[in-house]
């Protein structure tokens, strides 16, 4: 890994690198994408994932449950494509995961080659993961629990949003994380598609003085029981009564 990565990974994210391992590394129980990204393997996610939350409100289910693919694919995908210009082999039809016992993905499982990004413009470097690893994942999420994609593509804008504050505090990093600056500010990508992660977090100032990072869209976890509204949920539903986040709760 590049110096930059080992800094991330030492600092902020620690232990992110070790989220990301190889076919010869993975335990037989890995999964194939593919096969997680399905009817069958949905089911599964509701079902035995469901089971944590008293089965409540699939949709709330499923929002949860992503939070850990796109914060692993954000952590890694976006960090290896700032910091040293190398695509990862994310694309569904190549990507494994390691899934705990409770179907909550513990790591990412990749072939052992990455490739340099192709066009390094900010509107095209992330065309690959946007249309071969979240599109996809995020349709399928969708298509099987009923929420709506705006709110899993504001899950992912949450973590691109926080890894760039993270590489802003990394000095050398500054210009990889104006690239990631960027991409939430522009409305169309270069293939003329709506920006999925166009402004996806606005900021403000909170009482303390801090700037805040604040959702766009609500990602609906108090509907599933026990759990309340998260921390950079929009303000019309902050100002509702929280209680504290479960076990496991991914960064919001």
């Amino acid at each position: 890994m590049s110096v930059l990565l080992d800094r991330l990974y030492a600092g902020p994210l620690k232990g992110m690198d070790r989220k990301l391992m190889t076919w010869d590394q993975a335990p037989e129980t890995a999964w194939r994408a593919q096969d997680l990204f399905s009817r069958r393997g949905m089911a599964h996610v509701i079902q035995r994932y469901g089971a944590e939350h008293q089965h409540g409100d699939c949709r709330a289910v499923m929002s949860l449950w992503s939070k850990y693919f796109l914060a692993l694919t954000t952590y890694t995908g976006v960090a290896y494509n700032l910091l040293v210009d190398r695509q990862l082999p994310l694309a569904l039809p190549r990507l494994g995961v390691v899934l705990g016992e409770d179907m909550l993905i513990d790591a990412l499982v990749v072939e052992e080659a990455s490739a340099p990004v192709a066009d390094t413009r900010v509107e095209a470097r992330f065309l690959p993961l946007i249309h071969d690893t979240w599109g996809p994942a995020i349709t399928c999420m969708a298509h099987h629990s009923g929420i709506s994609p705006r709110a899993l593509w504001s899950n992912l804008g949450q973590y691109v949003d926080y890894l760039v504050r993270q590489l802003h505090a990394l000095s050398a990093a500054h210009h990889a994380a104006e690239a990631g600056e960027q991409l939430m500010t522009l409305r169309k990508l270069a293939d003329g598609q709506r920006n999925p992660l166009f402004q996806p977090v606005r900021h403000r100032e909170n009482a303390e003085g801090d700037i805040e990072p604040i959702r766009r869209v609500c990602c609906i976890r108090y509907l599933l029981p026990g759990l309340g509204y998260c921390g950079n949920c929009p303000l019309a539903c902050r100002e509702k009564t929280e209680v504290p986040p479960p076990r496991r709760v991914a960064n919001g």
